[in-house]
């Protein structure tokens, strides 16, 4: 049986990254979590920071990602798009960055 994915590349990519990345930064908070808790830092800073689930320390990062993931899901779309779905005329964007866009990995 094939994988219904391998159609769609990019959501596979899409998918398999988002996994990956929100693996590793669930990996990278929970060593960071166990670190402060077992050192007796984290609730001198939690009260210092005063974390609730209205401070500024938590909905300041919270805005700025959720703005930085529309920003590179936006500009991954127009890549692809352009990189993809191309019409046969070779316009300026085209020649601006076509060594990025074909070059080999």
């Amino acid at each position: 049986m094939k994988n219904p994915l391998d159609k769609y590349i990019v959501v596979k990519y899409v998918l398999s990254s988002y996994v990956k990345a929100l693996l590793i930064s669930v990996g990278i908070f929970t060593v960071g979590f166990a670190i402060l808790e077992f050192s007796g830092l984290y609730y001198p800073v939690e009260r210092a920071l005063d974390l609730k689930y209205n401070s500024p320390f938590v909905i300041a990062p919270l805005y700025g990602l959720i703005a930085l993931s529309f920003l590179c899901f936006f500009i991954g779309l127009l890549m692809y798009l352009y990189k993809y779905k191309r019409t046969k005329v070779k316009g300026t964007f085209y020649k601006a960055f076509s060594s990025i866009l074909n070059e080999e990995k």
